[in-house]
């Protein structure tokens, strides 16, 4: 694999037939700063074969001398778009500078909270879905004995 990045968002790199950010370039110069073995990989967009290359076109890859080269992660150009979510998932995330205990801790905090989230909206929807009965079963603000569903079907309150 090899970084493909051009010098400025404002230059067409011909290289690519396309612009690339500043942002980009930058992410790679601090992940090359970081750990000199991490560097910011593309697939330009006339080399992408399969559906994945296109959601996620970026990699961050490592090539430590012990190990072959192996992706840390891919990532989208939405979230390109946010360079630092990138470092601070790599500086979370990174083993040689955290205890593992503290990572899983925070990737295990992280999934209880989008799970609570998952839990409130599902909770929301069925509040709302019990006042929407509740207002069908009462008649109504009419106070009507019947409810018209629609396609000439209609239920008779008791």
């Amino acid at each position: 694999m090899e970084t493909h990045l051009g010098q400025s968002h404002t230059v067409w790199n011909s290289e690519l037939n396309e612009f690339v950010s500043d942002d980009h370039l930058r992410l790679a110069e601090v992940l090359h700063d970081y750990k000199p073995t991490f560097s910011l990989v593309y697939i330009p967009k006339k080399e992408r074969i399969s559906k994945s290359d296109d959601l996620k076109p970026w990699a961050i890859l490592d090539t430590p001398a012990y190990l072959p080269p192996h992706i840390i992660r891919y990532l989208s150009d939405e979230e390109m778009k946010n360079p630092t979510a990138v470092l601070q998932w790599i500086f979370a995330g990174d083993l040689e500078k955290n205890r593992p205990k503290d990572v899983l801790a925070r990737i295990e905090a992280e999934q209880a909270a989008e799970e609570l989230m998952k839990l409130k909206r599902q909770e929301d929807d069925l509040e709302d879905r019990i006042e929407h009965v509740t207002f069908l079963a009462s008649g109504g603000r009419d106070k009507k004995h019947t409810i018209n569903l629609g396609e000439g079907r209609k239920i008779e309150r008791t």
